[in-house]
């Protein structure tokens, strides 16, 4: 309901004569159409105004100033109570924007306090957007990459749906995506523009296409490299790499050569100082020569 004018005015009268500490209009009534404003009112004497009060002043406190806490002593400042209609302490009043909002009376416990603050914020209060740092190598946090990585695959998209022309961003995207969608990841790749490397990185792509897609079938139902597929979709990509490594040892031939193929562009992918290209690329590179 809105504060009744009239009276309001009247009200701001006495507090003037007053020579009050206290500015209701300022602390109040104008921060109310910053934030909304719980008032509190309390008394010396009011035992359940001592066991309320720092209730409220621990749940302001953990709001981060999303609201403000005003204590009315009600014994310093009867008119207001009055103008407020306050018939008995504690009671709580909740104004944003010049408007009385909602009201409770007695010392309900910190869980009830909370749940009727946040149900009445979540309505009040626009809600709150994630921040995204501007530095896309600062909100990766998982460094070096490991492809591919379904969870971080969707943290990249969330980040692209604030920053959606991010380079750097979109071609990672899309090194995790050639592993779960092979087709779209490619026509994404070839929409991209200025990427280094970039007939490199489609004869990679490609690669790695024709690895997802391979299909078991009477002459390869129990090929290796389905078996290293499956363990680097899982996450075991060290599993992978010496699956890899084994088969092009034992038969490189095989699809065109495509032990050798796949473990290059994973390679690649990963970058010559990931741990995992480290560890194996010396042995990977005495396997094919």
């Amino acid at each position: 309901m809105e504060l009744r004018q009239q009276s309001y005015n009247k009200l701001i009268n006495y507090l003037k004569q007053m020579n009050a500490d206290f500015d209701f209009q300022k602390d109040v009534v104008e921060l109310s159409q910053e934030k909304p404003v719980l008032v509190d009112f309390w008394a010396e004497w009011c035992g359940p105004c001592k066991i309320l009060g720092p209730v409220l002043e621990q749940l302001e406190q953990e709001s981060n100033g999303k609201w403000k806490l005003v204590k009315i002593n009600t014994e310093d400042f009867p008119e207001i109570a009055s103008y407020f209609r306050i018939q008995s302490i504690p009671n709580c009043k909740l104004i944003y924007q010049g408007k009385l909002v909602d009201e409770f009376s007695g010392a309900l416990p910190k869980p009830a306090v909370k749940k009727w603050l946040d149900d009445h914020l979540a309505k009040l209060l626009p809600p709150e957007e994630e921040p995204v740092s501007d530095d896309y190598g600062d909100w990766i946090t998982e460094s070096p990459q490991t492809y591919p990585n379904k969870n971080l695959l969707d943290k990249i998209n969330i980040f692209l749906q604030t920053i959606p022309d991010h380079p750097a961003a979109n071609l990672d995207a899309i090194k995790h995506l050639v592993f779960y969608e092979p087709e779209a990841s490619i026509q994404k790749l070839n929409s991209l523009k200025d990427v280094k490397n970039i007939e490199e990185l489609k004869q990679d792509f490609d690669t790695i296409s024709s690895w997802m897609n391979l299909v078991a079938s009477e002459e390869n139902a129990n090929h290796n490299l389905l078996q290293a597929r499956k363990s680097l979709l899982e996450g075991n990509a060290q599993l992978a790499i010496d699956i890899i490594i084994d088969t092009v040892m034992k038969n490189p031939a095989f699809h065109d050569q495509l032990p050798r193929r796949v473990g290059i562009a994973l390679f690649r992918f990963w970058g010559s100082r990931h741990p995992l290209t480290l560890e194996n690329r010396k042995l990977f590179d005495m396997a094919i020569y």
